[in-house]
């Protein structure tokens, strides 16, 4: 008689779906994370009403780009470096993290002095790039000295004094890597708490420093120019206890397949349906009526925003939004991983994936499209366009890996 085989049950959809966790240190579903957050910068520094404006400004909740990178960065720099940590030792660890924070400010440096040179061609308009008008007060500040100074202001430029702000939080990258060999000596020592409480304490200084100018950090340590939207104290915050989360990252995952694990990204999830409810009331005069709710009236909304939601100073309210939506994310690629990876995978992947060529890039898009006729056009359906050609145009320059060997990736 000839041998039987007995049929293989069909795996049930919600496994099928799952995320394949293998235990690598990379994980995909981080880096479609990033790649999905660039729709979010994109649509803030190319500052252009589009339909993506419905979803990125501060739609979704009270999040933006920059906690979402700072927390996730620390995540990687947690799992990657930590595992150095392990390997190799605190020594080594750290000739590898000043590395990388040179490496950061280099290219800060270069792309701050192209602009600056960019300001000497007459017929390119650099203020796109130049100057900052604050949303809300509409104040215009200029983020360069006056042409007229020459050389002094590569003096300003060597020192992070000037700079683009689209690309401004660099320096911040800068400051964090200097100061990341403190928080693994710690780690190393299994002083998680320790840590923890001083990167609390730094924090909570900063959020109740009385500000002599509001809307300005009262206390900017290291006086370069990134501290004025992102102050050391404050934002060091979500890259340590990212830092700590990606370490200890194995043992995390463990605790989220628990039953009071399950129940903690069940309460993420609903306090994050919440919070976009309450963002959606956001009364952005930029935004049609019919995208904005009114449950909430805007003077109430302005009161909750500036107590607890004002992003300079990441009030307490921006960093449990941000906290639960990316625990919410997490856990929807890991549970339905296959078919949104089929989906969109492909495009976001790798824009997560060369995170820093993209953020490079970009720059010099913000200011090819600020010198086209595009902007004038005023139209919804032309910015739409202009958010999504940059999009991709950052996608498929990853893909054919252009001028990878010159632009740091």
């Amino acid at each position: 008689m000839g041998a039987t085989t007995e049929a293989i049950p069909a795996l049930p959809a919600a496994s099928r779906w799952r995320y394949l966790d293998t235990g690598a240190t990379r994980d995909l579903r981080i880096d479609f994370m990033r790649g999905l957050v660039f729709v979010l910068l994109f649509t803030a520094h190319f500052r252009y009403f589009s339909w993506f404006s419905l979803v990125a400004w501060e739609r979704v909740g009270v999040v933006s780009s920059a906690e979402t990178f700072i927390i996730l960065a620390g995540v990687v720099t947690g799992a990657v470096y930590g595992k150095k940590l392990k390997s190799e030792g605190l020594g080594p660890c750290t000739i590898k993290l000043f590395s990388r924070a040179w490496t950061l400010y280099k290219i800060a440096v270069i792309v701050g002095a192209a602009i600056a040179l960019l300001r000497l061609v007459p017929w390119i308009a650099t203020e796109s790039v130049t100057h900052f008008t604050d949303p809300v007060t509409r104040r215009e500040y200029s983020l360069y000295p006056p042409v007229e100074q020459g050389l002094l202001t590569f003096y300003h430029v060597l020192f992070l004094k000037t700079g683009p702000d689209q690309f401004q939080v660099i320096g911040l990258y800068v400051v964090l890597f200097l100061l990341t060999p403190p928080v693994f000596w710690a780690l190393e020592r299994n002083k998680p708490g320790a840590l923890l409480t001083l990167s609390w304490a730094a924090y909570l200084i900063n959020y109740f420093a009385p500000e002599s100018e509001p809307g300005t950090a009262a206390i900017r340590l290291s006086g370069a120019q990134f501290e004025f939207a992102f102050p050391l104290l404050a934002w060091q915050l979500p890259f340590v206890n990212g830092i700590v989360v990606g370490y200890y990252k194995k043992q995390i995952v463990r605790f989220f397949r628990t039953r009071a694990g399950k129940v903690l990204v069940a309460l993420c999830i609903v306090l994050s349906m919440l919070l976009a409810l309450f963002s959606l009331n956001h009364p952005l005069p930029e935004l049609p009526d019919w995208a904005r709710l009114s449950f909430i009236q805007p003077e109430t909304f302005q009161w909750w925003y500036d107590k607890f939601f004002l992003k300079y100073k990441l009030g307490p309210g921006r960093l449990l939004n941000n906290l639960v939506l990316l625990v919410t994310v997490y856990a929807l690629l890991t549970v339905a991983w296959q078919p949104i990876n089929r989906a969109l995978g492909w495009f976001f992947i790798p824009l997560g994936q060369e995170s820093m060529y993209v953020f490079f890039v970009h720059v010099f898009l913000v200011l090819a499209v600020a010198n086209s006729p595009l902007p004038a056009m005023n139209s919804a359906m032309v910015n739409t366009a202009i958010h999504a050609g940059a999009l991709l145009l950052c996608w498929a320059m990853v893909k054919k890996r252009l001028f990878f060997p010159w632009i740091p990736h």
